[in-house]
């Protein structure tokens, strides 16, 4: 068997700096598509606009995520990664007011995103369909989501601080539900449902009936 010559060039790696020049990219694209879908939609949204924004081509966008329905994944587990930081990140598990209050705070932040609210809430009835490419997606953000709030719920009956009986899994069912639903209405009101003191009224009429000591955000 002839012997392979031995001045074949060897195939190089990737140095760090290339990967950190790559993942540089990849958060400015995100960073564009986040930005172009929350202004425009989904369907308003071309890949050149977002490519153009984050300074770059739309080959280089495919080749980072794709197609840009990877790329709304990408978008959206992204945001939800965010969001659930700023929820449970530093938040107290067993203090039930200030779950409340930080689930408040963020649902306060995404109405700086309105294009975001829209697009997730049309997804989110889509993705009902199992063959959706959403699908899996929002099965799993829901049960994470519902499941972090349920644990700091038990916490705080573990502590003494809800009401005996208090089902810490329905309850954050429906902290979660009430929130989707009230950023629809005020989708649909062009902003003119004041979603903030509305959730704000309903976390603390929320908060008097389960815990102890009858007080609410205050």
């Amino acid at each position: 068997m002839a012997q392979e010559p031995t001045d074949r060039p060897k195939r190089r790696r990737r140095s760090t700096g290339t990967y950190a020049a790559a993942d540089a990219r990849r958060t400015a694209i995100l960073d564009a598509a986040t930005a172009g879908f929350a202004r425009g939609g989904y369907l308003n949204s071309s890949l050149a606009r977002i490519a153009a924004d984050a300074g770059t081509s739309a080959t280089v966008v495919l080749h980072h995520f794709g197609s840009k329905e990877k790329l709304l994944m990408a978008v959206l587990e992204a945001r939800e990664e965010r969001n659930y930081l700023k929820v449970h990140g530093s938040v107290p598990h067993d203090d039930v007011r200030e779950q409340f209050r930080a689930v408040l705070a963020l649902a306060t932040h995404n109405l700086t995103e309105p294009g975001l609210i829209e697009l997730f809430a049309k997804l989110s009835v889509e993705a009902t369909d199992p063959a959706h490419p959403a699908h899996a997606f929002f099965t799993t953000r829901y049960e994470g989501a519902a499941r972090a709030l349920a644990t700091g719920l038990r916490g705080a009956l573990a502590a003494g601080r809800l009401r005996p009986g208090t089902d810490p899994d329905q309850v954050a069912r429906e902290v979660l539900a009430v929130s989707d639903g009230l950023q629809v209405q005020w989708a649909l009101s062009q902003g003119r449902l004041d979603f903030v003191a509305d959730y704000r009224a309903y976390l603390d009429r929320l908060a008097r009936s389960l815990t102890t000591d009858g007080r609410g955000l205050d």
